[in-house]
């Protein structure tokens, strides 16, 4: 996984693979039938990761806008890039392998911020009368279009501040007061 986010899905060759992993390529086709099925199992791998530790950031420290705020300061961050240039790669040159993928990540961060919903209501910090499966169609929906190249090229905004002026200003209009002060204290810093 690591080669085709590095260096793109399509430019990574079986001979590659064969060649980084330590073994012929008679071995690796006998375990995968084509490019296309080892790039199929190397996400599926890396989705059960994610999942892992999505599950291992809800149960640490900080409250959920503590949460959101470690994920706007990575938004400069290369991995973020790669992740965008892999997906609009993943979608142009196999697309069968990519709606699938979008069909999954989408189901588990339905789940994932119905739960981080809830807990910030546990914590007083987001309003209690927002319907939590409406609220998370539109936070992915807002995901993906600052990922959309074709929206926001990032040539004239910084992913940070994409993020800043969707997804934070967004958390601030459905927090409750304190939260509102969470988010204007760091907004302010």
């Amino acid at each position: 996984m690591e080669m085709f986010l590095n260096r793109g899905c399509k430019s990574v060759t079986m001979d590659d693979i064969a060649t980084e992993n330590g073994i012929s390529k008679r071995t690796l086709y006998e375990l995968f039938s084509d490019k296309s099925a080892l790039l199929d199992e190397c996400i599926l791998h890396t989705g059960e990761k994610v999942k892992c530790n999505a599950d291992n950031v809800m149960k640490g420290p900080g409250n959920v806008l503590d949460m959101i705020f470690k994920v706007h300061e990575q938004q400069a961050g290369p991995v973020i890039s790669l992740r965008i240039n892999f997906f609009s790669e993943l979608k142009k040159y196999y697309p069968d392998i990519y709606h699938k993928v979008v069909v999954k990540l989408t189901e588990f961060h339905m789940k994932s911020m119905e739960k981080f919903l809830q807990r910030g209501q546990e914590e007083g910090l987001i309003l209690k009368d927002i319907d939590k499966t409406i609220i998370s169609k539109i936070i992915i929906e807002i995901s993906n279009i600052i990922d959309d190249k074709e929206i926001f090229s990032l040539e004239n905004v910084s992913r940070k501040q994409l993020f800043k002026e969707t997804l934070l200003y967004y958390f601030r209009g459905i927090s409750t007061d304190e939260g509102i002060k969470i988010i204007d204290n760091y907004l302010n810093k």
